[in-house]
Formats: structure tokens, sequence, C-alpha cells
């Protein structure tokens, strides 16, 4: 389910390529957190953050 969710920020990187621009560094570990806050609530305490975004390209 999280590399769903992250090819869909995937494909928002790519629009925003398209217009010479980039999801920024702050906004990038805002979403990285907010991945490891919504595991954490489902139970997934221990959940390698690395490996729920494994296939992020941002």
């Amino acid at each position: 389910m999280t590399h769903a969710t992250t090819e869909q920020f995937n494909e928002l990187q790519e629009e925003f390529w398209k217009k010479e621009s980039e999801i920024e560094t702050a906004a990038r570990e805002a979403i990285t957190h907010n991945f490891d806050v919504i595991a954490g609530a489902y139970g997934f305490t221990d959940a390698d953050i690395e490996e729920l975004i494994t296939t992020r390209d941002w």
C-alpha cells in the first residue's frame, strides 16, 4: 500500500519537473514523516521507513 502511494508522489514529482521545479527538501521530509506517523497509527511501529518508501523518486 505504501509503495502505491509513493508511486503517486513520483507522478507528482514528474509534474513538478515538467514545470522546472521539484518537491522541496522540507516537503520530502514532511511526506516521509507522515508515512512514519501513519504506519505507527496502524500498529506498524517497527516499520523501516526507508522500506515503506523504497520506490520513491523524489
